[in-house]
């Protein structure tokens, strides 16, 4: 059940698509940098460190590509989803994700607008492949 939580929140950031939406880029790389550290990029695949601070929330942002995400430091955390009301963000929804939910690897499709909060008292860190599509190295 709880499992399902993680699962949930990532996909309800699938139902927004930002990037066919606007111009703007919210790639989180280029959107949220402080939080998304590049650590492998190539034609197939990019990895992301993925860390928020304490009582920090992450700027908004999407990832265009389906991924694998492994939380190697989980926190209690706020999961907000947005959608584009005239080239900006709105926020539509606030999820509240205990730290038992976030264990192990989840998939995700592509993810939407959206921003985490850490709730937790220490740094969430975790590890994001996005697979990018085409050609795939074997």
């Amino acid at each position: 059940m709880i499992k399902h939580l993680a699962t949930t929140i990532l996909l309800l950031a699938a139902a927004s698509p930002a990037w066919s939406q606007g111009a703007k880029n919210f790639d989180a790389v280029a959107a949220a940098p402080s939080s998304h550290q590049v650590l492998l990029e190539n034609e197939s695949l990019r990895v992301l460190r993925v860390s928020i601070a304490p009582g920090a929330t992450e700027p908004v942002h999407d990832h265009q590509w389906p991924s694998v995400m492994y939380f190697e430091r989980a926190q209690p955390i706020t999961y907000i989803t947005y959608k584009l009301v005239d080239g900006a963000p709105v926020e539509i929804e606030r999820v509240d994700a205990p730290v038992d939910a976030l264990t192990g690897a989840v998939s995700a499709p592509p993810e939407g607008l959206h921003a985490v909060r850490n709730r937790g008292t220490g740094q969430f860190l975790a590890l994001r492949v996005e697979f990018k599509p085409g050609r795939h190295s074997q």
